[in-house]
């Protein structure tokens, strides 16, 4: 499965996040780290965070800001000590977990990724992101069983997922649910057409599916 839907599904989140606790604390530094990670200037957003927590020491959202920003630079472990900071003042703060469970994912550590994926759906249960991050994580484990338990409820708390369509077709694809494979793929298609470039490889894929299913 392509990683790179992986990667959109998380960065689109981060921002929606970053975004509403810029908002609730317009403090200088930290609306100016925001804006530099909307012009995609991660390093100016580093600088500008680390001074904020010069004077906000305890406020969890700007590590996590700095996390975000971190990971944008792929210095994941830099991400995971500032996830990790912001989990430690706010036990809750389920997007840090994600945050965290996506650094993990990139440094190919699918067990603790699981765990913070799994500590974020504990925290905000009704997100169909994280059980479609989880799903991804556990495909990547060969466990295809419990990825298809997540595609299904990531698609339950939102039926316009179009990408988790796409993971529950191939996970049905190999457990040779032909059928279920072939209306996920073509539900895609209807929900995302070629927005992700993979509209060429999902019908590949439905004719391929096709002709296994008459063999």
């Amino acid at each position: 499965m392509k990683k790179k839907l992986l990667i959109y599904v998380f960065i689109a989140m981060f921002l929606f996040v970053n975004l509403s606790f810029s908002q609730k604390k317009d403090e200088g530094y930290i609306q100016t780290a925001y804006n530099a990670i909307l012009k995609k200037d991660y390093k100016t957003a580093i600088t500008n965070y680390t001074l904020a927590l010069e004077k906000f020491k305890g406020y969890a959202p700007t590590y996590y800001g700095r996390g975000l920003a971190y990971t944008y630079l792929d210095q994941y472990q830099d991400a995971i000590g500032d996830f990790s900071k912001a989990i430690e003042l706010n036990a809750n703060y389920h997007q840090a977990y994600y945050g965290r469970g996506l650094a993990y994912y990139k440094t190919s550590d699918m067990t603790n990724a699981i765990s913070n994926f799994t500590s974020a759906i504990a925290a905000e249960p009704k997100e169909s992101d994280y059980y479609y991050a989880r799903a991804i994580a556990y495909y990547q484990q060969k466990n295809f069983e419990s990825a298809l338990v997540d595609y299904n409820k990531a698609i339950e708390l939102n039926p316009k997922n179009g990408v988790a369509f796409y993971g529950r077709a191939v996970v049905n694809k190999i457990l040779n649910r032909k059928q279920d494979a072939i209306n996920d793929f073509t539900t895609y298609i209807q929900l995302n057409d070629d927005k992700d470039g993979l509209q060429n490889e999902v019908y590949r894929l439905i004719a391929e599916t096709k002709e296994e299913e008459e063999k």
